[in-house]
């Protein structure tokens, strides 16, 4: 890639604002043969907003935390696979955590006196 395609990719990216996500959970006991797409979804818009490829079973209890980046307008998000008839079925086993939002520290409101 040359130096000025790197510079247009940078600031086309660079316009897009996006926020770290975490996928947690526990990956299901089985017989491990092969790996699956698992589709982070914006359930707002269901638009998918990211992915990640996981094991479908590992032979012992394995906890995962994988970080993700989507976009920062995404709204409630859900995570799972999509059957043979496109519709999404959520994985009960895995969750999507967004960054805790900064509160302040103490009391806030009126105090009641």
């Amino acid at each position: 890639m040359a130096a000025a395609d790197e510079e247009d990719m940078m600031s086309y990216t660079a316009g897009f604002a996006v926020m770290e996500v975490t996928v947690r959970g526990v990956l299901p006991i089985g017989d491990t043969t092969e790996n699956a797409p698992y589709f982070i979804l914006d359930t707002a818009k269901s638009a998918i907003v990211g992915q990640v490829i996981l094991p479908k079973a590992v032979k012992r209890s394995l906890a995962v935390a994988l970080t993700v980046k989507v976009p920062s307008t995404a709204g409630s998000l859900g995570i799972g696979t999509f059957d043979d008839g496109g519709n999404f079925q959520a994985a009960s086993f895995l969750r999507v955590e967004t960054p805790a939002v900064e509160r302040p520290d103490g009391a806030v409101g009126s105090s009641g006196r």
